[in-house]
């Protein structure tokens, strides 16, 4: 397998400014309920710094994907407050933190369209004003770090389900963002494709990375620090390692580690 060539990226045009921030992400006490459903999270409150990669644990329907598509403005909450590198999430910030996050949906399917993945990674910079030829050098050389250069020329339906991944990665970094956020990653991935990814991720040039997922052999080779959710709310924050050799607090927050 080639070396990844993330390092070289570009790095975002706003790094300057976050490197004097030593906070990324802020939530404060942040309320969200579906209707008819009752509160799905509760006061939730955390930070995440620079240089942080974060894990987003807990069992199915506890509100991990919610929890995320609140950080990226898809869902308002009722009440509570979001901060991204010091902005304000709200309707009339919602454009310029979205330039500042990307976020990976769990079905890579969600995020290609596009007749070929190639188009696919090139079409948010030239959504932004990029041009294309720049947007093109970019999506090739995103495309070559992930060993997808084989297949940019073929639609999402030709992909194995490792190659979606990447693709839809991808088409998230090619906008540079400084936060990148996953849901479960690694869902329908065999182990080479676990560990390339792992890879990748421990590579790229972001400010922050967090990721919500079930595996968790696999997310403490990615990640230093977990979160885990649990009727409604963050009720552990521990680095990950020491978190999965606790079995007592694993096991009370439904994630048992053998299985």
């Amino acid at each position: 397998m080639s070396e990844p060539i993330l390092n070289e990226l570009p790095k975002s045009a706003i790094a300057d400014k976050t490197s004097a921030i030593a906070v990324g992400v802020q939530v404060s006490d942040l309320v969200f309920s579906y209707p008819h459903q009752g509160i799905i999270l509760q006061n939730i409150s955390f930070t995440l710094n620079l240089g942080e990669r974060v894990a987003l644990l807990g069992r199915t329907g506890s509100g991990k994907s919610t929890l995320m598509e609140n950080l990226v403005g898809l869902k308002r909450p009722n009440s509570g407050e979001i901060q991204i590198l010091g902005t304000t999430l709200g309707p009339e910030t919602l454009f310029q933190v979205r330039q500042q996050i990307g976020f990976a949906f769990q079905d890579p399917n969600n995020q290609l369209f596009m007749p070929t993945i190639l188009e696919d990674v090139i079409f948010g910079p030239c959504n932004y004003g990029v041009p294309e030829a720049l947007a093109r050098e970019q999506a090739d050389q995103l495309l070559a770090g992930f060993s997808l250069s084989e297949v940019a020329h073929r639609s999402v339906h030709e992909l194995s389900g490792g190659q979606k991944r990447l693709a839809a990665l991808a088409t998230v970094l090619a906008l540079n963002p400084d936060i990148l956020i996953l849901d479960e990653p690694t869902n329908g991935l065999d182990p080479w494709w676990r560990r390339h990814l792992a890879e990748i991720l421990i590579q790229l040039p972001v400010q922050i990375l967090l990721i919500a997922s079930h595996d968790l052999h696999w997310v403490s080779r990615v990640t230093q620090r977990a979160l885990v959710l649990k009727q409604g709310q963050i009720q552990v924050d521990q680095p990950t390692i020491a978190l999965l050799q606790d079995r007592p607090t694993l096991e009370s927050c439904g994630l048992p580690p053998d299985y």
